[in-house]
């Protein structure tokens, strides 16, 4: 929401005098020569009151003030010359000149009333067209005045009286502009205020409008207008249109392209935001802000390497170790673990109290095996930003440790606090279920998945997870309802695409059920399957073998169960010995059946609070 402002009256914004003479000699004193109100303001400061152009010729006027002086005193004595009677429409010129004398030292409420009040009174009683002008333009830069002052304390707060106070003041400023409709501030300062719940809209856009109107000659306080008014638009396209012209009027302004950016985002223009953000920081590489959100969005669009030369310039401008981390979770989701290495290494050196980089780190760390070294950025973390402790990083790195050093139910109750803050994300959920499947609790983990399908019924990642805990269960043809399933829906994702069809290619092979196998299906997913892999997987070789052997082609069985092991032993892969009895069963022109029946751990799991400390 736009700040409201407390803008003062702009100077110039009176009339001009009709006579250098008349305004100048405003006030007599009886003990001295005339005094110039005007010059008089200058010395106190009121010149925001005085008229356009009037201070030039008031300096006039004082320059020949001793020859004005004699010419009157000659006027005096003249006989044959009669003095001019003063029209009757000046009858209220001595309420103005108290008014104007009043004003000087008027601060509280009840002395500016008590001004508005002569000023009033000389309105009524009559004027000259100049100073009736000039009456009405100070009635309205008071009550201007006094609505900043409510608007001022409804801005510290307001309480209970906010709403009160908003009134007081959306009156103030109606008054104001009724004395003078060229108020700029206050057809601003009503548009603000109509911005506040349960404001008038429709009030906002006119109030706006009229602003933008008196700052024709002003472009870049029309820009600020224009901003104000595209926020009080109710239809969208005049929204655009007026952050359009408020970028127009001031291609300068970053207030305007920031503007425009931000609602841009909002309806989804991610390019035209993007632009906006790009211009704004070409005027200032300092912005480290607008540098984040344009990496960001520019990586949302996946242009990674203009988001990186972007970093780049900005790290050149004014480096910081906010933007070498956001350097580093880029190449880190960009698979760049090294170069992420090395920007964490350099956030840390900016400041080492950077909590988010110690945990990154960390995490690169255990995916590299390194325990030790991960446990000690994130005791490092903990030790110079004790919140974070609690934060779901930290709760990720410490689960993690535990699973790489096999205290499962400690993962599991540290997955179960990340998936508490994180409920509406379905991704954590079925961690915690891959960690109840490690720790032989596929009951719980059926039950996670089954949750997940209930909100989502089309996300085969939970259909693969459960499907294969049912077949580890030996519940076959629950097993092969759920990778049918989300074969059905597409998997676009190679690796879980390949992991569900060489599923079902082994269940379809070497399911124990008599009516649940077909030889023939098994071939065809089991042979798309080792193409996704090009081959190359010792596991998914042997799943191939086994469907050629149930659909009673034990040459191509053979054949591709030697493969398996000849994979096997170059990698050093754990299942060797079952594949090289795959391959004798096939050399013996059996096919292979198999039937997995999980023992389920009953041992109870550790509550948070007992959680071993890492």
């Amino acid at each position: 929401m736009m700040m409201l402002s407390d803008e003062s009256l702009p100077s110039g914004s009176g009339v001009q005098p009709t006579s250098p003479g008349d305004r100048c000699r405003l006030f007599r004193r009886s003990d001295g020569p005339p005094l110039s109100f005007v010059l008089w303001c200058l010395v106190v400061g009121l010149a925001m009151f005085i008229p356009s152009g009037f201070i030039a010729v008031a300096q006039d006027a004082a320059a020949t003030q001793p020859a004005a002086a004699a010419a009157d005193s000659d006027a005096d004595k003249a006989d044959s010359k009669p003095t001019a009677v003063p029209p009757a429409t000046t009858d209220g010129q001595t309420d103005l000149d108290e008014a104007m004398i009043r004003r000087i030292d008027a601060e509280t409420p009840k002395q500016l009333q008590a001004v508005i009040t002569l000023l009033e009174s000389a309105l009524a009683k009559g004027l000259s067209e100049e100073s009736q002008a000039f009456a009405k333009k100070m009635v309205g830069s008071i009550r201007l005045e006094r609505a900043q002052g409510i608007v001022a304390e409804l801005t510290q707060g307001g309480g209970v009286r906010a709403r009160q106070l908003r009134s007081e003041a959306l009156q103030a400023l109606r008054s104001a502009i009724e004395s003078d409709a060229g108020l700029v501030e206050a057809h601003l300062l009503i548009a603000r205020l109509n911005l506040l719940p349960e404001g008038d809209l429709e009030e906002a856009r006119r109030s706006a409008g009229r602003a933008v109107e008196l700052l024709v000659k002003d472009p870049k306080a029309q820009s600020n207008a224009y901003l104000v008014r595209a926020l009080c638009q109710a239809e969208e396209e005049a929204r655009k249109a007026d952050f359009d012209l408020a970028v127009q009027a001031d291609p300068t302004s970053s207030e305007a392209r920031q503007a425009r950016a931000l609602n841009r985002l909002r309806t989804e223009d991610v390019a035209g935001a993007v632009e906006d953000f790009t211009v704004v920081f070409k005027q200032d590489p300092t912005n480290q802000a607008v540098a984040q959100v344009i990496v960001e969005q520019l990586v949302s669009l996946g242009r990674t390497d203009d988001a990186l030369k972007l970093l780049g310039e900005a790290i050149e401008a004014s480096p910081s170790e906010g933007l070498h981390r956001l350097r580093g979770l880029i190449y880190r989701a960009e698979g760049k673990e090294d170069e992420a290495l090395a920007e964490f290494g350099k956030a840390l050196e900016l400041q080492p109290k950077d909590a988010i980089s110690l945990l990154q780190r960390a995490e690169i760390s255990l995916g590299r095996g390194d325990v030790k070294a991960a446990k000690g950025d994130l005791e490092q973390a903990i030790r110079v930003e004790p919140r974070v402790a609690d934060s779901v990083a930290a709760v990720r790195v410490r689960c993690y440790i535990a699973v790489e050093e096999g205290r499962l139910a400690d993962a599991i109750n540290d997955m179960s606090l990340i998936v508490q803050a994180s409920s509406d994300d379905p991704f954590w959920k079925l961690q915690l279920a891959n960690l109840y499947v490690q720790d032989k609790r596929p009951r719980k983990a059926i039950e996670l998945t089954s949750e997940i399908l209930q909100a989502d019924p089309d996300n085969t990642s939970a259909l693969r997870t459960r499907a294969d805990t049912l077949l580890g269960l030996g519940e076959h043809a629950d097993a092969i309802r759920d990778y049918e399933r989300a074969i059905d829906l597409g998997v676009d994702n190679p690796l879980l695409r390949s992991g569900i069809l060489n599923n079902l290619a082994w269940v379809l092979a070497t399911s124990t059920q008599d009516g649940l196998r077909s030889g023939t299906r098994a071939v065809q997913f089991g042979k798309e399957a080792a193409e996704l892999t090009e081959f190359k997987e010792p596991h998914i070789l042997s799943t191939l073998a086994a469907a050629y052997a149930e659909s009673g082609d034990f040459d191509e069985a053979v054949k591709w169960s030697g493969k398996a092991v000849e994979l096997a032993k170059e990698l050093g892969n754990e299942q060797l010995e079952q594949l090289e009895e795959e391959l004798q069963s096939f050399k013996d022109k059996k096919p292979w059946r198999e039937k997995q029946e999980t023992e389920e751990n009953k041992a109870p799991l550790l509550p948070p609070e007992d959680l071993i400390d890492t």
